[in-house]
């Protein structure tokens, strides 16, 4: 509540607080008389002022009613101060006419012009209706106090039988009043009138019960002043102050139309007024006589208000004929000067009304289409569907604009019709009132335009591209959806804003730079910066600037178009270390692949010369050192071809919680007592395909790489889980595919790692730690386990905060195979089978045929393919195994093998290699059917593999378990 208000209803409440105190402790004196009517005289004006305070603060017409209402309190103020003045001042005689008694019913007439309010009256101006009415008014209430009340002779002759009849005027004057305020309150529409005629209806209702109570104790000769009979009217008058310091117009859910009165209602409001100077004249009849004066005033006021209004309305009247001469005038000439066709129809779709464009469009005269329907000027059909329309427009009751198409003379054109019902003056619907515009060109143009609009307009929603355009000050005047996609502002957000918020502080010049270049055309138009986002994201972009320029070369502003290149610029990041991961590989490959050769000549080499010394030789410890070197050199490139996913994996459906749980033992030995593990097998968990021995190398390296990264102890956790991986975190996780994985995370509580090194950890000899405590080749040949198994390997990792490796191999609805051991080869056997042995590396190829030879093979050698196959041609009968190298010039083993088949179908082959490519491998995993012996290996490998292959069965699962 405001301010003012509770001031108000504070004054009201404090003065009948103050007479209250009068009557109780001056009861019945003339000091709270004199004090109490002074008190109703103040609440009186206090009255007055709040509801002209209320009239501020209300809507058009309530603002009129307070004002009147406001001036009827003045008046009652004024009626007040005088009946206070001769009652308690001058005790002047009740048979006089004294100034408040003209007052006693007179104080009411501007509250009762209430009721000639009308919500069409204009807010502005003089309303010289209203102020006739309010001279009628006027002097009817004031023929009616003086012909019923204020007749000196019947005073004079009956005091008594005057105040008895005064208290019944009093009772039906102000009963009439409060329910008349009911009345029109009712009857109106509009819930603000309503509302203030019913609070004014209470207030008189109140009013008249504490005037009439006075005026019966007047009339009985019990009233007594200074009485509680007093108090009333002070509660009546603080009453109305209440009501108008808390008033406020009703807020109605939707505007207040006012309904048009009927012309009965109109006619009865214009004439009733005529009524009031017959009703005066009869009344100062009776007063003629003693007030001569007054009746002839009366009488001459009346019925010059009444001659005021009959001229007013005339006036208004004949203006509103001139205007209505002009609208028609005007009328005629818009329908005729018109290209559109207007027309009036009536409800049985006859013509009663067309202009000359329109009879035109139908290419018929205006006489021709009067008195015919659509039927009669269209084709039949089309004619019916047009009526139909026409129907539907009537049935609805409202004005319709829709696009009709109309075929006469066998053409059909397009027509933008706008319809409505044609109401007669009481709001009956009597036909229909249209105008209709040929569009057929239009919508040619349109159907044209539309296409080209959906073309840009589909191409413009479904680019990624972002929209901006600047003004030549470079503030932005227009932002495209994919610009709020883009940088998350809104267009209300960025209208009328320069690119300072969209740009890091350190590139604002450098912005603005290229922004002058533009404008002045010398450059600009291709860019590529950071940007910031709304929410405080950096973001990449590329920035395409086209100058706006106009016919006469002005330039009116910018047009760009906008990348986010974010995503593209970390894709091409991970592709230059993918790239580079698989350059690196590829050498790590082919350099195994040759080093392997030599492994292999050097081990079989110190083997013989170990078996061939004597136990107590001092060179057999060189021997085995030598060897040791070379199988130390072998596990290096062994972990080469695992980074570079050349080695040959003997993939198995396995449970990974078998194999960690297999490795849990080992590991705490391993790892040593200072560090906890914690092994968290995941339920329920999936099954994967994989090498069961490089999984347990891959968990081994990394725990061990964990150990290292915890000197001073900390935790290490392994655990498993099944995972969903969707669309989305693929795109953040490139290569990954969505779908379904087992997880294997290795988690530890170590040192953790920068951003930079981890770009680097996967890389083969690249490592944190000191000059010969590692090799840099385990989180390699981890990635390359993982990846050869079809897994996504990802760290992560922060300084002081430990690490995180998560492996993700896919999931295989198979149950899980049991991990078992293959046998060993009890010794060595030997043959006397006919062998060719194909190897391109000379010293090599010497090894192993003075190995088979001395095990009692024979052998035949072949340093390239072409020899080979001379060999096998001239020998096949005797040929029962080939022995071949797989990567070789011209021709690799899997192609000689296919050659050696076609001539000696029934020759076994084993191919052996350091370097595994897609002759005999694919994705790792050994083409079925085929035997293989990796490189290096020793001779006493060799000879029992050589064996294994010529005693299998001709049914035997070649290739099942290679070594």
């Amino acid at each position: 509540m405001s301010k003012h208000r509770t001031s108000a209803i504070t004054a009201a409440a404090t003065l009948v607080a103050v007479h209250l105190v009068l009557v109780t402790v001056r009861h019945g004196t003339q000091f709270a008389s004199l004090w109490g009517n002074w008190t109703g005289a103040v609440s009186a004006l206090l009255a007055a002022v709040v509801c002209w305070s209320a009239a501020r603060s209300s809507g058009s017409f309530t603002r009129r009613g307070w004002r009147l209402v406001s001036l009827s309190l003045v008046l009652a103020f004024l009626n007040q101060f005088a009946y206070t003045y001769y009652f308690d001042y001058l005790h002047a005689p009740s048979a006089a006419l004294w100034p408040s008694d003209i007052l006693v019913f007179f104080w009411a007439v501007p509250a009762m012009m209430t009721f000639f309010l009308s919500p069409r009256d204009p807010s502005s101006g003089v309303r010289w209706l209203r102020v006739c009415d309010f001279v009628q008014v006027c002097t009817l209430v004031l023929a009616l106090e003086l012909s019923l009340l204020y007749i000196p002779s019947r005073w004079q002759s009956s005091e008594p039988v005057m105040f008895v009849r005064t208290f019944h005027v009093a009772l039906l004057f102000f009963g009439v009043l409060a329910l008349a305020f009911l009345v029109r309150g009712l009857l109106t529409p509009l819930r603000t009138a309503r509302a203030f005629f019913f609070r004014l209806a209470a207030f008189f209702f109140v009013f008249g019960i504490t005037t009439n109570t006075t005026r019966y104790a007047i009339a009985a000769g019990t009233y007594q002043q200074g009485t509680w009979l007093d108090l009333p009217w002070t509660v009546s008058y603080c009453l109305l102050a209440a009501i108008a310091a808390i008033w406020a117009d009703p807020v109605p859910h939707k505007p207040e139309s006012v309904e048009p009165w009927s012309p009965t209602m109109q006619l009865l409001a214009q004439f009733s007024p005529l009524l009031i100077p017959a009703i005066v004249f009869s009344l100062v009849l009776r007063i003629a006589q003693e007030q001569f004066l007054w009746s002839a005033f009366l009488v001459t006021v009346s019925f010059a208000a009444a001659s005021a209004r009959l001229f007013v309305v005339q006036s208004q009247l004949l203006y509103s004929s001139q205007e209505l001469q002009k609208n028609l005038s005007l009328l005629r000439g818009i329908t005729e000067g018109t290209t559109d066709s207007i027309f009036v129809k009536d409800l049985q779709g006859r013509y009663l009304m067309i202009n000359s464009a329109g009879a035109r469009l139908l290419g018929r005269t205006v006489e021709e289409v009067i008195g015919k329907d659509d039927a009669d000027l269209f084709t039949p059909e089309n004619g019916r569907e047009i009526m139909a329309a026409d129907r539907k427009v009537v049935d609805s009751g409202k004005t319709q604009t829709y696009e009709e198409v109309g075929i006469s003379a066998g053409v059909a054109r397009t027509y933008l019709s706008t319809k409505g019902p044609h109401r007669d003056s009481n709001g009956e619907i009597i036909g229909l009132l249209g105008i209709c515009r040929d569009i057929t060109d239009r919508k040619r143009a349109e159907e044209e335009f539309r296409q080209s609009q959906q073309k840009l307009r589909i191409h413009f929603e479904h680019t990624p591209l972002a929209v901006v355009e600047w003004d030549t000050q470079l503030r932005i005047t227009e932002w495209s959806p994919s610009a709020e996609r883009v940088f998350g502002y809104s267009r209300n957000e960025v209208l009328g804003r320069d690119a300072s918020f969209l740009v890091p502080s350190a590139l604002r010049e450098h912005i603005d730079r290229i922004g002058q270049e533009i404008l002045n055309q010398e450059g600009g138009t291709r860019s590529t910066n950071d940007n910031i986002t709304k929410d405080g994201r950096t973001i990449s972009c590329e920035w395409y600037n086209t100058p706006l320029v106009d016919e006469s070369g002005q330039v009116l502003g910018v047009a760009s178009l906008v990348q986010d290149v974010t995503e593209r610029v970390a894709l091409e990041e991970r592709l230059r270390q993918s790239q580079k991961m698989e350059a690196v590989g590829r050498l790590a490959g082919g350099v195994a692949h040759d080093f392997n050769n030599l492994l292999t000549v050097i081990m079989g080499y110190s083997q013989i010369l170990t078996d061939g010394l004597p136990g107590a030789s001092r060179l057999k410890d060189a021997t085995t050192q030598i060897r040791s070197a070379a199988d130390r050199a072998a596990g290096i490139t062994r972990q080469l071809l695992a980074f570079s996913r050349k080695q040959v994996l003997s993939p198995r459906v396995i449970d990974l919680n078998d194999v960690m749980l297999n490795l849990d033992t080992m590991l705490r030995r391993l790892i040593g007592e200072d560090v906890e593990v914690l092994t968290v097998p995941g339920r329920d968990l999936g099954a994967v395909r994989a090498d069961p021995g490089q999984i347990e190398q891959v968990i081994m390296n990394l725990a061990l790489n964990a150990r290292d990264a915890m000197p001073t102890g900390g935790k290490l956790t392994l655990e498993t889980e099944n995972m969903e991986l969707d669309a989305s975190y693929a795109s953040e996780h490139e290569p990954l595919q969505p779908g379904r994985y087992v997880m294997l995370a290795v988690s530890d509580t170590g040192t953790g790692m920068s951003p930079d090194t981890q770009t680097h950890i996967f890389e083969p000899f690249f490592t944190t730690k000191e000059v010969g405590k590692g090799t840099g080749l385990g989180l390699s040949m981890v990635y390359g386990i993982v990846k050869q198994s079809g897994g996504y390997i990802w760290v992560y990792s922060e300084p002081d905060r430990g690490s995180t490796f998560k492996i993700y191999l896919p999931r295989v609805d198979q149950p899980a195979e049991t991990v078992g051991v293959e046998p060993r080869p009890a010794g060595v056997k030997r043959g006397t089978e006919t062998i060719l042995l194909v190897e391109d590396d000379a010293q090599l190829r010497q090894l192993t045929s003075s190995v088979l030879a001395h095990c009692g093979y024979k052998v035949l050698t072949a340093g390239s393919t072409e020899e080979g196959l001379a060999l096998c041609r001239e020998n096949h009968r005797d040929i029962r195994l080939l022995v071949t190298d797989v990567i070789m010039p011209s021709m690799n083993g899997r192609q000689l093998a296919e050659q050696v088949k076609l001539i000696s179908p029934s020759t076994r082959v084993l191919y052996v290699s350091g370097y595994t490519s897609n002759a005999i491998v694919h994705y790792g995993v050994l083409d079925p059917g085929l035997w293989f012996l990796p490189k290096p290996f020793s001779l006493s490998a060799l000879i029992a593999k050589v064996r294994e292959v010529l005693d299998a069965g001709h049914d035997a699962p070649q290739g099942e378990h290679p070594q």
